[in-house]
């Protein structure tokens, strides 16, 4: 549940402000540890609740995917409506003082983007293209595969991990690489 005075938040945050759970935790304890992170910031969960709601995109979205969900699914609605959901996400907009706020706030790049515990990573050579990388990776949810493995509800909004793209850390089941060491969350309390 998103609070009344997270939207007053800033839309990316460094990882020591952050307050998400799982992995942004899990990163701030092996910081607090000792471990060699790059750079890392956390684009809050309830900015993409935000994006949904002020872009509607609730009330688009099930227009988009009617017809798609029946005794069986119409697999060739559902890539059809997967690609047009995407373009949906990709044109809708943020609010100018968060567009504005997320570009300030990063240093120059590179970067990269990725949810919490996946590998599948989005790129961005300046703070510009890491927003536009954001969308796409907002965008990546209505894939037909992930659509087909969730089902026609909408994703729960979940955080983004922005880090520089210095290589590290990476990422490799629940273990993160930095500096030539791996470090496990389940061995920083």
């Amino acid at each position: 549940m998103f609070l009344d005075e997270d939207l007053h938040q800033a839309p990316i945050l460094s990882l020591s402000a952050s307050r998400e759970s799982g992995e942004p935790e899990c990163l701030q304890r092996l910081a607090a540890a000792g471990a060699p992170l790059v750079e890392t910031w956390v684009v809050p969960a309830w900015l993409e609740d935000e994006f949904y709601r002020l872009n509607n995109l609730p009330r688009q979205l099930e227009r988009i995917f009617a017809g798609v969900w029946g005794a069986r699914v119409d697999e060739e609605r559902l890539a059809a409506a997967s690609e047009r959901a995407q373009e949906v996400l990709r044109q809708s907009y943020l609010l100018p003082e968060r567009g504005e706020n997320f570009v300030r706030v990063l240093p120059a790049g590179p970067f990269v983007l990725r949810r919490p515990g996946s590998l599948r990573l989005w790129r961005g050579a300046d703070a510009q293209q890491a927003l536009w990388a954001l969308k796409r990776l907002w965008a990546a949810r209505w894939e037909a595969e992930a659509v087909m493995e969730r089902g026609p509800e909408l994703p729960v909004p979940e955080a983004v991990l922005l880090q520089a793209d210095a290589g590290e850390p990476r990422l490799e089941g629940e273990h993160y690489l930095a500096g030539g060491r791996v470090f496990a969350c389940g061995d920083v309390r």
